[in-house]
């Protein structure tokens, strides 16, 4: 697993300060003769500042030794408990940050992401097959269900095939949500989602060429293609989202995740009615 700065940073503080302990430990032990629990006790009140005066060097080396370990040992000691202090608020700033990131995408997913899968997966010929990969939809959905559902998607085509009325269709519909999807852009919490600011964007950028065309009926082959891909991609894109979505509904919001579990676009995809 990979470890971000804040965690590298208590690492590398942490092992710092016990290279200080223990090497001033094992000087202590022998410069003083101290027992290993004494030398370890001295050590500790040296660095974190407490200083009892319980035990003492007498030796001219030990007092040497103890003056080292107040140099390094103190500045240490302090630099790791601010570094593991600051590491633990910025995980539970980041935690909140999330928290309000989710609601964002619960707000995407219950005004347009869902309606938009579930019309774009009624578009899809080859989604048979991918049911038929799926848990039932009566399924709990346990770890097993969603990596199930993970890997049905890793393998899918996510092909769609949109007539000259279903891209009107689209095309009305994200405009009717247009306001929705550009003050969701809007938050700054986005920037810690990459890969949702790309499905925002992904989708946006449909509504843009379909409004871009005024009339769909006189698409070229290469137009028609284009439009094609980008629907393919939000799809993908989509589907992806939605499965981490689940996840984080399953965890945090049993009572959500159930209506969410019953609306499910695989399962109960919804045409593009005019």
């Amino acid at each position: 697993m990979r470890l971000d700065s804040g965690q590298q940073r208590v690492l590398v503080s942490i092992g710092l300060m016990l290279t200080v302990l223990v090497c001033g430990t094992l000087a202590l032990m022998h410069v003083e003769g101290l027992p290993l629990g004494d030398a370890l006790y001295f050590s500790v009140v040296t660095m974190s500042t407490v200083g009892y005066g319980d035990v003492v060097p007498f030796t001219g080396a030990g007092r040497f030794v103890a003056g080292i370990m107040i140099l390094t040992g103190v500045g240490s000691f302090m630099n790791a408990m601010a570094a593991t202090a600051d590491h633990l608020l910025s995980r539970r700033e980041q935690r909140e940050r999330m928290e309000k990131l989710n609601m964002v995408i619960g707000v995407f997913f219950s005004e347009a992401g869902t309606a938009l899968m579930r019309k774009l997966a009624a578009l899809d010929g080859n989604l048979p097959a991918l049911r038929a990969g799926l848990p039932p939809q009566h399924d709990s959905w346990t770890d097993k269900s969603f990596t199930t559902y993970a890997d049905a998607l890793s393998g899918h085509p996510f092909r769609v095939r949109a007539d000259v009325a279903a891209l009107g269709r689209i095309k009305t519909f994200l405009g009717e949500k247009s306001p929705l999807l550009v003050r969701l852009l809007e938050n700054p919490n986005l920037l810690e989602h990459e890969s949702f600011t790309d499905l925002l964007w992904a989708v946006l950028h449909i509504k843009e060429e379909l409004e871009f065309r005024f009339d769909l009926a006189e698409l070229s082959n290469a137009d028609a293609t284009h439009v094609q891909g980008d629907l393919e991609r939000a799809y993908r894109l989509l589907a992806t989202q939605w499965l981490d979505y689940m996840r984080h509904l399953k965890a945090n919001y049993p009572y959500l995740f159930m209506t969410a579990a019953h609306r499910n676009p695989f399962l109960e995809p919804e045409p593009l009615e005019g």
